[in-house]
């Protein structure tokens, strides 16, 4: 009877002590991570590839439900016509895929290349996948070689294609060169 005793003893503080250490690691929020080194990963809708991603670096998220995933050393997009051949380009140093949100950040250092060759610089810039749009309110300048012309602005809205897009606010007459710290 003794030794019974005991072991309830033994046994009710063991379960004390593990219910606690349990119930903290189930009550701490930690999101699970994913990571990934030089992936290359293709997009669908609907069973067609409409891009090519690539990056040397991601982390998957997932935190209260709200999935992300970060590339914190660089992307390359290549959005695809319906026969699969790139029709623009779009490069950055650092993105976030917001999933639940289908937005797409992508940040520092940016550009956006059509078949054209036109470019387009700035510190920021947004993928919308349902709208299918890219768009940003921060500074850009937009090279056309083909029309050789020069366009800068504070915001911008364009199709994937990098075809048809607006400045919102354009900016005329002398720039100073000191405006382009804002891409960077």
């Amino acid at each position: 009877m003794k030794n019974l005793f005991f072991i309830l003893l033994f046994f009710v503080f063991s379960c004390n002590s593990s219910t606690k250490q349990v119930d903290e690691l189930f009550t701490k929020k930690q999101a699970p991570i994913e990571k990934g080194a030089n992936i290359r990963m293709i997009y669908s809708d609907s069973a067609d590839v409409v891009l090519l991603l690539e990056s040397p670096v991601f982390v998957s998220k997932n935190k209260d439900n709200k999935k992300t995933i970060e590339y914190p050393e660089g992307i390359k997009i290549s959005f695809l016509n319906n026969n699969d051949e790139p029709m623009s380009w779009l490069i950055a140093d650092k993105a976030v895929n917001k999933i639940k949100d289908k937005k797409f950040i992508v940040r520092e250092n940016v550009k956006l290349f059509n078949t054209k060759n036109d470019k387009l610089e700035t510190s920021e810039l947004i993928w919308d996948e349902k709208k299918e749009i890219l768009s940003t309110e921060k500074f850009v300048k937009i090279t056309q070689p083909s029309k050789g012309d020069t366009l800068y602005g504070y915001g911008f809205v364009s199709n994937k294609e990098f075809t048809e897009f607006e400045i919102k606010k354009k900016l005329f007459g002398k720039i100073v060169e000191d405006i382009f710290k804002d891409i960077k």
